[in-house]
């Protein structure tokens, strides 16, 4: 395996860049007997090439549908505007989303919900050499069980070390010019979509492709290669 991950011969980390403020807004749509699924989403920047699918459908069957425009946040509730008050009276403050959070006893747990969130965590693990959190919480279920075939952990961390300075490369350039013609994305199959760089870049990376994929646990690498 030269320089490439894939999915069903051993997979890798992966990702790209996406708006993670995207506004939601979900509709159950009568269909016969059975109801459709339907999400609508602002595009991602990543998304703005022609070539960028309008719509995919998630593993789970859930047809995700993509908007221009910014959808209109719904006016909250009194209630939900509320704020939760604790033991002292005083307002606890609001959770907020964190893809990466560290526990007071050192346990990192990462969150994607995004695939923003996947870069942003996938090159702090490459970055800080973690990957046994990589294996454990950021790996998509197929690539793992690709891997557990081929050496398990062993040969997961072998490649990541291996390939470690072309795998930041490439993330990086899909982190930060994923928008115009330099990436490329669309669907190969529900749920997972992949991530090329523009030929014009190719003599400048080792790595070029990258795909993730949508699971029941959120957003999760797939492939790299």
């Amino acid at each position: 395996m030269t320089g490439t991950v894939r999915a069903r011969t051993g997979a890798g980390p992966a990702c790209v860049r996406a708006v993670r403020g995207a506004v939601v807004a979900c509709l159950l749509v009568p269909f016969g007997c059975a109801e459709e699924r339907v999400e609508y989403r602002y595009r991602p920047s990543f998304m703005t090439d022609p070539s960028a699918p309008k719509e995919v459908t998630l593993a789970d069957g859930t047809r995700v549908v993509f908007v221009d425009e910014p959808l209109g946040q719904p006016k909250p509730s009194a209630e939900a505007a509320a704020p939760v008050l604790g033991p002292d009276g005083k307002p606890v403050p609001r959770k907020v989303f964190q893809p990466r959070e560290e526990l007071d006893d050192g346990t990192v747990i990462l969150r994607n919900l995004m695939p923003a969130d996947v870069v942003a965590n996938a090159m702090a693990c490459f970055r800080n050499e973690e990957y046994r959190l990589m294996w454990d919480q950021l790996l998509a279920p197929e690539s793992r069980d690709a891997y557990e075939r081929t050496g398990g952990f062993q040969a997961f961390e072998q490649w990541c070390r291996t390939n470690r300075k072309p795998t930041m490369e490439l993330l990086n350039r899909m982190r930060f010019n994923a928008v115009g013609s330099d990436v490329a994305m669309k669907e190969v199959r529900p749920g997972v979509m992949r991530a090329t760089l523009a030929p014009h870049l190719w003599e400048q990376f080792n790595l070029r492709v990258v795909e993730f994929e949508q699971t029941k646990d959120g957003m999760k690498l797939l492939t790299i290669r």
